[in-house]
């Protein structure tokens, strides 16, 4: 049954296929003829994160009409979804920068709109910030409710794609082979990104140890379903279980995954913005070793990615990983599962609070809720990755002493 629904007809059909809804909302925009004022519109859509403007031209209150009905799954299984990535969230946004991008660049037909539209060249850390805060968006508890942040995100995104593949198409200066390539963010390309927020988060939860149950994974599979009609994914190209899930991603990746220019280049801008995000110049290897580790299951991939090679970082990261609250409990009293991992995630998140993106929209943002949950300070606070560089260094006692001094 899972093969017969899609194949190698199938998915060449669907690389010829974009969003027609989306794509007739921008077209008719666009159609208007005062550009200066559609640009002007798209960039307050797209970059802030106000509410709607009241006074939207009827094409895209149509559109954003339209696109707010769409069939849930069960509405329980959207909230363990949601609660799934409240428990696992710091590392599946660690996963997210470290295996989720660098996938998606791995496809050689889907990378090439990304590299032509300047999507993390230019402005790597703005970028990655506007994915990570996608993903905050909808998969916060409540975000893809009625009053939620996560549905208008997801449609800002998917009016984004349409106004993306519409340009691209209609350049005058640079030509689009949509025989060779298929059309820009088309339906099998769409369906693989979709896969790499939730199946491959999954895969790569896995191979760093982390432990969840099958039923949190289909329920956040559940919610990134949901997500995926929204965005504009047509119902037949979107999974319906953890094992449709993983024979699409590992067709889409048969199909796909070949090296390309545009990919590793893609790729060293994410490694260059995450080393530049590492706590402690001693970790700045860190983000690759743990690319590859991401990706052993891959053979070849990480390679074709040009993701360096750091012996001795890459056993590291192999090692603490799998032991890495034993690790932990060497430099904080504090030791429990994986609390090595989780540091060095929330010293990530932290990093990204505190850094201005950049634009009209306002800062990288976590819900107080997630906050709470995932103990992230409000200030930042010397992490876990810090401890273990105090110590590594012999600062430790010097940390420790200021400490009792301010204390006191």
């Amino acid at each position: 049954m899972t093969s017969s629904r899609w194949n190698d007809a199938t998915l060449d059909a669907m690389r010829q296929v974009g969003d027609p809804l989306a794509d007739e909302a921008v077209a008719k925009l666009l159609a208007s003829g005062n550009l200066p004022a559609v640009q002007a519109l798209m960039n307050t859509l797209v970059r802030n994160d106000q509410p709607l403007p009241a006074d939207l031209p009827p094409e895209l209150k149509e559109y954003f009409d339209a696109t707010a009905e769409y069939t849930l799954p069960e509405l329980k299984r959207i909230k363990a979804g949601e609660q799934f990535f409240a428990t696992h969230g710091p590392e599946i946004l660690l996963t997210l920068g470290c295996f989720s991008l660098p996938a998606a660049y791995a496809a050689r037909k889907g990378v090439q709109v990304l590299y032509r539209t300047g999507y993390l060249a230019k402005r790597p850390n703005r970028r990655l910030f506007e994915t990570t805060q996608m993903v905050v968006d909808v998969m916060t508890p409540g975000g893809l409710g009625p009053s939620g942040k996560g549905i208008r995100t997801a449609q800002k995104v998917r009016l984004m794609h349409a106004a993306v593949r519409h340009l691209t198409l209609n350049d005058p200066e640079r030509s689009w082979d949509s025989a060779e390539l298929g059309v820009p963010i088309n339906q099998e390309d769409l369906a693989g990104t979709l896969m790499t927020f939730s199946e491959i988060v999954l895969q790569g939860l896995t191979a760093l140890h982390i432990r969840y149950d099958e039923q949190g994974a289909a329920a956040y599979l559940d919610a990134w379903r949901a997500i995926g009609h929204i965005i504009g994914l047509l119902p037949e190209m979107i999974p319906d279980t953890l094992e449709e899930a993983t024979f699409l991603t590992k067709t889409i990746h048969d199909r796909q995954i070949a090296p390309s220019e545009e990919g590793r280049l893609m790729t060293a801008a994410l490694l260059e913005m995450l080393e530049a995000n590492v706590p402690l110049k001693i970790f700045d290897d860190i983000p690759a070793s743990l690319m590859r580790l991401l990706f052993e299951g891959y053979p070849g991939v990480a390679d074709g990615l040009g993701i360096p090679e750091h012996v001795l970082e890459d056993k590291l990261v192999a090692i603490a990983t799998s032991i890495g609250g034993r690790i932990a409990s060497l430099i904080d009293a504090e030791a429990h599962r994986h609390r090595l991992l989780r540091g060095m995630s929330l010293a990530f998140i932290q990093f990204w609070i505190n850094v201005d993106r950049g634009g009209k929209r306002t800062n990288f943002t976590i819900p107080d809720s997630l906050k709470t949950y995932w103990d992230l300070p409000d200030e930042v606070e010397p992490s876990v990755w810090e401890r273990l560089g105090d110590w590594i260094s012999g600062r430790g006692d010097d940390r420790d002493g200021a400490s009792e001094d301010a204390d006191a």
